[in-house]
């Protein structure tokens, strides 16, 4: 397996890593042990339209009659609990057992949670956390985990459709299917043009390398390189307009979505130089994209 290739050589290569490598993986493990794939049922979505989404900025899954797997969600969400409280981590017992009591005896509504989590909202899913008395933290670090097979599985059947639309269309630091934040930036190719992975569904899209991508700053005056010492791979973008960051590295051979959060933990050093700086990565997602009422749902409030 692929992510056991890629723990055992980081291991060896990366010590350092400890403790948060072996959370991300135990977390990435779950998600790929699932007993089935999730479902993603398909809606009508004409190239013309497609093509009219991308140049206005308008990801494809906004305003869409999504059918979301809940069942899938909520036995992956379960799987995480029982993860992290197999880890035997003292400090984190008591957030663990106030999320498994309030989800198993109704005081969170796993519908309501698990929408949230897919398009993102983070206000709303912390309102949640609040409402039913589990740390709001911890509540949205699994619903996101629990739906992000569900995000990939769209950005799957999507992502062709944009890319026959015309994928040069879409010219913005969000991302095309689902509107989330890039997590990195990947070099590619003998050109070393721009790729941006969206940190929710994993989709990789053509970037500007000389415009910010969460405030479209193209003053070249005002956006910059950091480069730490001694790294060879990654190197950080930064915007003095919004102070954004953006992790960039060269990618011989870019991961599948369901590892980039392995990714993430690689560079962790990085956001520390960041943060020191005073950067950021912007919180939400850069379009706040709702779902479709299903026309059958309609029919029967109007009934």
């Amino acid at each position: 397996m692929l992510l056991d290739r890629r723990v055992a050589g980081l291991r060896k290569s990366r010590p350092d890593l400890g403790e948060a490598l072996d959370l991300q993986e135990v977390l990435v493990r779950t998600a790929l042990t699932a007993a089935r794939p999730p479902q993603a049922e398909p809606f009508p979505l004409p190239r013309e339209a497609a093509a009219a989404r991308a140049r206005d900025g308008v990801p494809l899954l906004h305003d869409q009659p999504i059918a979301l797997d809940v069942n899938f969600a909520a036995d992956l969400f379960s799987r995480l609990a029982n993860s992290l409280a197999d880890r035997d981590q003292p400090e984190l017992r008591p957030q663990l057992d106030a999320l498994v009591e309030a989800a198993t005896t109704g005081q969170l509504d796993p519908e309501r949670l698990f929408a949230e989590a897919f398009v993102q909202h983070v206000d709303h899913v912390a309102e949640l956390a609040a409402s039913s008395g589990v740390d709001a933290e911890l509540l949205a670090t699994l619903a996101h985990q629990a739906v992000a097979p569900l995000l990939r599985a769209y950005a799957e059947r999507l992502m062709p459709v944009l890319e026959r639309a015309g994928g040069e269309l879409w010219q913005r630091g969000y991302c095309p299917i689902c509107g989330g934040w890039p997590l990195l930036g990947e070099l590619r190719g003998v050109e070393l043009s721009l790729w941006l992975r969206c940190s929710a569904c994993g989709s990789g899209w053509r970037g500007r390398r000389l415009d910010c991508p969460y405030c479209a700053n193209d003053d070249h005056r005002r956006l910059g390189t950091l480069v730490p010492d001694g790294e060879n791979r990654y190197r950080l973008s930064v915007c003095e307009r919004c102070k954004g960051y953006l992790k960039v590295g060269n990618a011989f051979d870019p991961p599948p979505p369901e590892l980039l959060p392995i990714e993430d933990v690689v560079t962790l050093h990085l956001d520390v130089v960041a943060i020191e700086r005073g950067y950021r990565r912007p919180g939400g997602s850069g379009y706040r994209i709702e779902l479709a009422v299903p026309e059958g749902e309609w029919l029967e409030e109007l009934a």
